[in-house]
């Protein structure tokens, strides 16, 4: 029913423009119809699938390297500016840099695919970021810290964008929900060997900076390979504006902004949180780490439910868990077993509302507005991870100890509403079921 919606809105476009463009509203039309009509053949647009999955390794190679990377470098400027004597209040005006610049400078990605390259924007952003980490060494100030970090955070958010646009564009087929979940996994995996590495080559000196360096050129050496597979080509881009992107479909974007808040205030205040709630220190950081164990091993689970269920089931799912959770800890805390399993789904869930949220842009932007897509989910995951610990904090303190759980509790509350409101009915017709 809803195809045949599609088609009389799509007549009725057709009827109130001029020939040449209706014309060629009718060809895309068509493509999209006999797409939705036949879902077992494959978007002309898609690579075949021994390709596509070969480039998908690769993407996934590289979003390691950059996992890595994020995993190791807050931490190893964290511990610097603290050696040098300066306050926590400076560390965590540092880092917020990249936050800001990825909100200020990711905005423009998607133009800057449009022009160049999906590929020479990728390479752009790398060779900023890799220049950024060798300054730090050299410029021992605390001001040029601020400002290369700024620099670091926008070579970076733009990688971090044009790489979601990749595997987005890869990501379909039947396995679809399941390739995502991998990707996070990932991600995930980086970030969590990020600070073992850094306990083998430390902090002082210019060696971990060099280290850092050398994992972001290597996460550029296997796009060429994978190139051929995703749309880096200037005209296959459509740039959107931010307020398009938004509006296209409101309750993916609002994921991103969720997951932000959400995931940045567990991961800044669990461990405080319990610590009020009476447990020891050494207690407190392994329930923490539990919590991310759950981020990694729960992600398969969501890639089978998204390859069955509709990303907005999902995220509905994955709030309630997460309150249900939330809500059960203060009174279990006592009961290491029940907190540990408790623990292990809040990690899977709080992983999934990534998850279904990238499924969401999937769903919902064509392949040549997939930057604009991925852009406008990032930057609404920025400005949540910005504003969630700083909320969380202010909680905290007004209701001492469960305000935390109870403003990230209000974030899920608003996030299921949003979804079980407006949904993830695809608006465009990315999903094809080749796998």
């Amino acid at each position: 029913m809803n195809d045949v919606v599609d088609a009389m809105q799509g007549v009725s476009v057709l009827l109130t423009r001029g020939s040449d463009a209706a014309r060629r509203e009718t060809r895309r039309f068509a493509v999209e119809c006999d797409r939705r009509l036949a879902p077992g053949r494959q978007d002309p647009g898609d690579p075949p699938a021994a390709r596509r999955w070969q480039s998908l390794a690769l993407v996934m190679s590289t979003a390691l390297c950059i996992g890595i990377t994020l995993g190791l470098f807050p931490s190893l400027i964290a511990l610097n500016v603290e050696s040098r004597g300066f306050n926590a209040s400076w560390n965590g005006l540092l880092a917020a840099m990249p936050a800001l610049a990825g909100i200020l400078v990711v905005p423009f990605v998607p133009r800057a695919v449009a022009r160049v390259g999906a590929l020479a924007t990728f390479f752009l952003a790398a060779a900023l970021s890799i220049v950024s980490v060798c300054l730090f060494p050299i410029f021992s100030d605390l001001g040029s810290w601020f400002a290369i970090r700024f620099a670091m955070g926008a070579g970076m958010g733009a990688q971090w964008v044009v790489s979601e646009m990749w595997v987005n564009r890869l990501a379909t087929g039947l396995r679809r929900g399941m390739i995502l979940s991998i990707y996070v996994i990932v991600l995930s995996a980086g970030l969590s060997a990020g600070p073992l590495i850094m306990t083998s080559i430390g902090i002082q000196g210019s060696i971990p900076f060099l280290a850092t360096a050398g994992l972001l050129l290597l996460s550029c050496l296997p796009l060429p390979f994978a190139a051929n597979a995703v749309p880096s080509d200037a005209v296959q881009s459509r740039p959107l504006t931010l307020v398009a992107a938004f509006v296209r479909k409101p309750s993916a974007m609002l994921a991103g902004l969720a997951d932000g808040f959400v995931f940045q205030s567990l991961m800044a205040f669990l461990p405080l949180y319990f610590l009020h709630l009476g447990a020891t220190e050494s207690t407190a950081l392994s329930f923490l780490t539990l919590f991310f164990a759950g981020s990694l091993i729960l992600q398969f689970v969501a890639g089978y439910m998204l390859d069955r269920l509709t990303p907005a089931t999902v995220l509905i799912f994955c709030c309630g868990l997460l309150i249900t959770s939330l809500t059960l800890m203060g009174a279990a805390i006592d009961v290491h077993v029940i907190v540990a399993a408790l623990l292990l789904v809040m990690g899977g869930a709080s992983g999934a509302l990534y998850t279904a949220g990238l499924a969401g842009i999937n769903d919902s932007f064509s392949a040549q507005e997939m930057p604009s897509g991925a852009a406008a989910f990032n930057i609404l995951w920025y400005v949540g991870g910005l504003s969630g610990p700083a909320a969380a904090g202010y909680a905290m303190n007004a209701w001492d100890p469960h305000g935390m759980a109870a403003i990230v509790c209000a974030a899920c509350a608003l996030l299921a509403v949003a979804n079980g409101l407006t949904g993830y009915r695809p608006t465009t017709t990315r999903h094809s079921h080749v796998s």
